[in-house]
Parts: C-alpha cells; sequence; structure tokens
C-alpha cells in the first residue's frame, strides 16, 4: 500500500511538471511571437482578411486555379506577412498562410494538407515559407512531391540538400544579400543549381521578408521593408506565371 502511494505521488508529481512546462511553453511562445506591424495589419483591415480556421486567407481578385502556402517564420506572427501575401493574391492567385503551434512550424509540417483538401478550386499548389517555415515547407514538398507544382523557400534552406537535388518540381530561392544566412542559402542553391531558380534581393536582410520589429541578429538593410517586398512579390509572381 506504501509503495502504490508513493507510486501515485511520483506519478502526479511528473503530470504536474509536464503541465507547468506546457504552459510555460505556451506562454513563452505567445509572448516571443513576433506581431506584425501597423503596416500589416492596415493591409489586413483594407482587404477584409482575418484569422479562420487557424489560417490567412488572400483570395486573387481575378482567380485563377494556382494557389501558394506560405509557411511563416519561426515565431512570427502570420499576420506579419500579410503585404507580400496580398500582393501574390493581386496578381491572381490564391494565398493562405497557416498559423502554426506556438508559431512554430515543425510543429505544424503538415498544415497544407488541411488548405488543399479546403480548396478544390485549385489544381496546382505552390508552397513554400520563410525562414524555418521554408525549411518546413521544404520537407512538406519533398513528402507530397508527385502532388506539388513548386517549392519556394524564402531566405531558407532545408536540412539536407541532397534531398533536393534534381527535385522533381521546381524550386526558386529569394536571398537577401545582408541577410546573415545568406552564406548558407547561396550553398543550398549551388548544390541544385540546375534545376533551381535564384534571385538576389540586393541590400535586404532577413527581417524585411515580412512586417515585425525586430529579429536578433540580423543585418542592416539598405533598402526598405517595402521596396523588398515589392521584388519578393514581383519575383514570386513570376516563378508561378512560368508553371502555367
Amino acid at each position: 500500500m506504501e509503495l502504490r502511494k508513493h507510486l501515485r505521488r511520483l506519478i502526479i508529481g511528473i503530470i504536474l511538471i509536464f503541465l507547468i512546462g506546457t504552459a510555460g511553453l505556451v506562454g513563452w511562445a505567445n509572448l516571443s511571437a513576433q506581431e506584425a506591424t501597423e503596416r500589416a495589419v492596415t493591409v489586413l483591415h483594407d482587404n477584409g482578411v482575418q484569422l479562420e480556421d487557424g489560417r490567412l486567407v488572400f483570395q486573387a481578385s481575378s482567380p485563377t486555379d494556382r494557389g501558394l502556402i506560405y509557411y511563416p517564420g519561426g515565431l512570427v506572427d502570420p499576420e506579419a506577412y500579410a503585404v507580400t501575401a496580398q500582393g501574390i493574391a493581386d496578381a491572381g492567385y490564391l494565398v493562405v498562410i497557416p498559423k502554426m503551434p506556438l508559431n512554430l512550424a515543425f510543429l505544424g509540417i503538415n498544415r497544407a494538407d488541411g488548405i488543399r483538401t479546403d480548396h478544390p478550386e485549385i489544381e496546382s499548389w505552390v508552397v513554400g515559407g520563410h525562414s524555418l517555415g521554408g525549411a518546413m515547407a521544404a520537407e512538406y514538398a519533398k513528402n507530397n512531391e508527385d502532388s506539388l507544382d513548386g517549392l519556394i523557400m524564402f531566405a531558407s534552406y532545408p536540412a539536407n540538400y541532397n534531398d533536393f537535388v534534381d527535385f522533381s518540381i521546381p524550386i526558386m530561392l529569394i536571398i537577401g544579400s545582408r541577410d546573415p544566412g545568406a552564406t548558407k542559402q547561396e550553398a543550398f542553391y549551388e548544390a541544385i543549381a540546375d534545376s533551381a531558380m535564384l534571385y538576389v534581393i540586393e541590400g535586404g536582410n532577413h527581417r524585411q521578408y515580412a512586417d515585425y520589429s525586430f529579429q536578433k541578429g540580423d543585418g542592416v538593410a539598405s533598402i526598405s521593408a517595402a521596396e523588398q517586398q515589392d521584388q519578393i512579390i514581383a519575383a514570386t509572381v513570376k516563378f508561378l506565371e512560368r508553371l502555367d
């Protein structure tokens, strides 16, 4: 009986530690998430885009049958990508940004599945993402290669370059020249250059792919966020057009 009592207390203690730890992690992730700046919030408001069913949906004004699923960067509010997403949607492409568990894309690699199911009108899907989101989008593409039409890496690279050598679907990398991670992104491109496209944003950094206030260790951009995002929109639309 005494042994059972001690065992029960031990189990209860482990459960309490787990619950406290989980609550702490949730609180930390929510407090650490980079919120969208007023510029992004204004775009959301003006276009009537709200977080519904765990995702932001940017409808094309003149719809095509092609869509882009965009995974946000680690600990970045998906709303921060509103300007870029709306710009791509304005060119005729559905753009959907899922909110990730704890704002960490590695906890929601397969979020694209539900999006694709809920939009049967889209016949051709491209996946992509920023930073950690791009790495996880690449993992999703690797596991769904036969049913996708493209992969876009926004300031990102995958864990294993070799998985994408001679990849069967087109890949584009968009790299900011002042992004501290540019060297690794360029190394990924060199590994797959025979079957990939590259667009370099001269003067662009890591943070300005979206509209949030802070990025630890980032390079100093020599162009504005608006200029950088205009280039991102143009490069992305050109890539999507080439898939026709």
